[in-house]
């Protein structure tokens, strides 16, 4: 039987056309989307552009990106052309170009965005409170734009001057349709925010059982403390809440809408789009080799460490362990990207480094195994860092350098160190009998482990053992004396040790 596909010819071939590059109008080769836009073109026909030259936004390099779904319907149209034997399908898109509004078709079919008044150029840029657009909208309770700002790129996950995340904002207001929009594009359940509280802990003290049943959904952790020291239980105003998160499991195990989707990359979000490097230490080959990949993928390499760097490179033994140094150090409090130098080869190798898969490379220690990825996933998720809660009043001279091991440092460095870390230095010695007064806080990184010994410890006092060591040492619960080579062993593990682990009482 003879089988015409007249009807399917018709279809995939109006299907086809909506697929077409935005520039050239034929069959996109290599397809990349313009993340602010949701417009889709050859990759050779956009790779040097600065707008968009549908909606003339503006574009930066790193906002365009493979689009893996249009490659797909490509793939999927070819293979059904071979089926019916319309092999010309490509060829055929230009006499049906004129009857069909190919920008509107796109938006229906694929729901993209397209360009919107409210949403500005800058879409991430906050303003004099530190709020973003999101931030106002959300405020505002206008689920509509607030998806179209998802859409179009909005991180859900800035936080205000005090600290607030636009989910913090609608669970503590209450508005469940906004907070399964945040939530469904990436916004994280476990945040933290103003002081220390995560979206569960609004919910239990403004009582939104419904915004904490979302958030249990959404794996939020019951168990999590603030900064002083108490999990989202504590805070419950009702019974109904209380049995909420009394109960071992979370309300319920349904999977949630998540139509917003299928226009919104939630992996962009977690896709690293901005690179600045620094390369520690590298072997000359291997740093000939990093500055020709940077003119190649565009990349701004640092010769010093500083806090924009997102990715250090380093030389590493046989088990993946690179030797501690003062920059790894910077590193592992910072939270940023601990490479080994193997990833410089293979990036030499491939086109787009944008969606590498970075954990590969990450190095194992220095030599605490894991340490330096448990402090990048700190960061990722936006959780305090090692030092928050933390004062430090340092017993040193500045112009001397201290050795621990084969590091050598300066008073300087023990203050970068610290201040990176989130934590405060104190130009005085604190009294002890002043600080009974103060209100009590929890350091976020043992908030967890009531019987650990530095539970309330809030202020150390730092000296080097020897020649100038304090007379008086403290070992009262919120004030202790502790050696230098204490502070390096809480960076090099990632957590405030326990002083008895060094043999210390």
């Amino acid at each position: 039987m003879d089988i015409s596909w007249t009807n399917t010819a018709k279809a995939l071939q109006d299907f086809a056309s909506i697929l077409v590059c935005g520039k050239c109008g034929f069959k996109p080769i290599s397809p990349v989307r313009l993340t602010n836009c949701g417009h889709f073109f050859c990759h050779d026909c956009i790779k040097s552009a600065t707008i968009c030259v549908k909606c003339d936004i503006p574009v930066q390099p790193r906002e365009i990106n493979l689009d893996c779904l249009v490659s797909n319907l490509i793939q999927g149209c070819d293979t059904i052309a071979q089926i019916i034997k319309r092999e010309n399908i490509w060829d055929n898109i230009v006499d049906v170009r004129s009857n069909i509004s190919v920008d509107k078709t796109v938006s229906e079919v694929l729901n993209t965005p397209r360009k919107h008044s409210y949403i500005k150029k800058n879409i991430n840029k906050p303003n004099a409170k530190g709020e973003t657009q999101l931030h106002t909208m959300c405020l505002k309770k206008n689920a509509e734009q607030v998806k179209q700002l998802l859409i179009a790129g909005a991180n859900p996950n800035t936080k205000d001057n005090a600290g607030w995340t636009p989910l913090q904002e609608m669970v503590s207001y209450g508005c469940i349709e906004i907070c399964k929009l945040l939530l469904s594009c990436g916004a994280l359940p476990n945040i933290s925010g103003y002081e220390k509280k995560t979206p569960l802990h609004d919910a239990a003290e403004s009582d939104r059982i419904e915004e904490a049943k979302l958030l249990l959904d959404y794996h939020a952790d019951k168990n999590l403390y603030d900064q002083y020291g108490k999990k989202p239980i504590d805070y419950c105003k009702s019974d109904e809440m209380r049995q909420l998160l009394t109960n071992v499991q979370s309300s319920s195990e349904k999977i949630l809408d998540k139509s917003i989707n299928q226009t919104l990359d939630t992996s962009l979000h977690a896709r690293c789009d901005k690179f600045v490097i620094y390369a520690s230490n590298l072997k000359h080959e291997n740093q000939k080799l990093l500055s020709l990949i940077a003119t190649k993928h565009k990349l701004k390499i640092l010769t010093t460490y500083r806090s924009s760097i997102t990715h250090v490179i380093v030389e590493v033994n046989e088990r993946n362990v690179t030797k501690l140094t003062l920059d790894v150090l910077f590193t592992i409090v910072h939270g940023s990207w601990l490479l080994n130098s193997e990833w410089i080869k293979l990036a030499a190798d491939i086109d787009d480094i944008s969606n590498m898969d970075f954990e590969l490379f990450e190095v194992n220690g220095p030599p605490i195994s894991d340490v330096s990825k448990r402090a990048r996933q700190n960061a990722e998720n936006q959780n305090p860092r090692l030092f928050n809660n933390c004062f430090f009043y340092f017993v040193l001279k500045a112009d001397i350098t201290y050795r621990i091991g084969d590091l050598e440092l300066k008073k300087k460095d023990l203050i970068q160190l610290v201040t990176t870390g989130e934590g405060t230095v104190l130009s005085r010695q604190p009294n002890p009998e002043d600080l009974k007064d103060m209100m009590p806080v929890i350091p976020f990184h043992i908030a967890s482990d009531s019987t650990h010994p530095l539970h309330k410890c809030t202020h150390y006092i730092i000296y080097m053992p020897g020649k100038g060591e304090p007379r008086i040492k403290y070992k009262m619960p919120h004030i202790k004396s502790l050696p230098l080579i204490w502070l390096i062993e809480c960076i090099e593990k990632f957590t405030l040790v326990n002083p008895a682990h060094l043999g210390l009482s």
